[in-house]
């Protein structure tokens, strides 16, 4: 178990084999560089600002492919139907076409929400659910380690990958703790990148929640801020739309038409049914996930909620919390035959 940002640090060296492509960086200290632009930010507000995680960008791909395979099925059925009469066969087949659409949305949507990880302004901590498991930080005086490092194989070559990671306790027990990646995919980040996303969420925790390129304080949102949050809101169904474009492009531009445009614009009609179908649980998971969060996170939420810190209540709120139980326990007890 790693238990602070140091031994992350010298475990990151160990691996990466150099100092100079990782960097320790503070919550009270500037990091010299500007904020840069997250990309899987969720939602930004005066009280608190929300960073999607890798396993929420990938929810809804099973009701994707279930939209994918159930709509070719309608599409072939409503075909049969305009060429000749259908067939007892074919009627199974509609059926089978919209059980594949409704059966694996209506399991997603029963499942628990991707919850975000989220920094509250108000009491200055760091949320992150783990299966279930609420783990969190003070961010006074918290630390990240930054760090990048290549990836070479025969196909793509060198890549740099790079990660921005934090060390948060869970709530209850403070000696289990986890290593959590605030930067999302690693592929392509580089250190400078990384610097610029933790000097972001930084200007966001200690200089107010609107602010601009440079890092200094504004009244309300800020250009700057407006295109941050709009960029955190483009979804896989936003990129299929847009590849639709550069066809036109490129006759415009008149100078052909390449095949990889040829392909994405094909593509874009192929795998539209799977964005639809992951943007409709991704959108549901987004209005489900606040009400999924602990009673003590979702207090600390709300704008006139308590200002005390999880670190300040875990003693005496895992106390009572057995208490209960051990009530429990007991009532259950007198309630069995003897």
């Amino acid at each position: 178990m790693i238990e602070d940002a140091k031994k992350l640090f010298d475990s990151i060296v160990n691996k990466i084999g150099s100092s100079s492509s990782a960097r320790v960086l503070n919550s009270g200290a500037s990091s010299g560089h500007s904020p840069s632009k997250p990309s899987l930010i969720e939602a930004q507000n005066e009280i608190y600002l929300a960073l999607r995680t890798g396993s929420a960008e990938s929810k809804g791909m099973l009701t994707g492919f279930g939209f994918l395979v159930g709509g070719y099925g309608v599409v072939l059925f409503l075909l049969i139907i305009g060429f000749g009469n259908a067939l007892s066969s074919d009627w199974w087949l509609l059926l089978c076409s919209i059980l594949g659409i409704l059966m694996p949305a209506a399991w997603e949507c029963t499942r628990p929400p991707s919850l975000p990880i989220v920094f509250n302004r108000r009491t200055q901590e760091i949320y992150y659910d783990l299966k279930g498991e609420l783990y969190h930080a003070v961010w006074e005086g918290i630390e990240a380690v930054a760090y990048e490092y290549r990836m070479v194989n025969q196909y793509s070559g060198s890549i740099v990958h790079g990660n921005l990671e934090i060390i948060l306790q869970k709530f209850g027990d403070p000696r289990n703790r986890v290593a959590l990646n605030l930067s999302g995919i690693s592929a392509g980040k580089r250190l400078s990148t990384l610097v610029g996303i933790w000097e972001y969420l930084r200007c966001f925790m200690t200089i107010g929640p609107w602010f601009d390129e440079t890092g200094r304080r504004t009244e309300s949102r800020s250009r700057f801020i407006e295109e941050t949050l709009e960029s955190g809101q483009i979804s896989f169904l936003d990129l299929i739309l847009d590849s639709r474009t550069f066809l036109g492009q490129e006759r415009k531009e008149g100078n052909g038409i390449s095949g990889s445009t040829v392909i994405e614009w094909i593509g874009s009609y192929l795998l539209f049914p799977v964005a639809l179908g992951m943007e409709f649980i991704q959108r549901v998971d987004r209005k489900r996930s606040r009400k999924h969060w602990p009673e003590v996170v979702q207090e600390r939420l709300d704008p006139n909620g308590p200002t005390s810190r999880l670190i300040d209540i875990e003693e005496d709120y895992m106390a009572q919390k057995q208490k209960e139980l051990d009530e429990l326990h007991e009532r259950t007890r007198k309630t069995l035959p003897r």
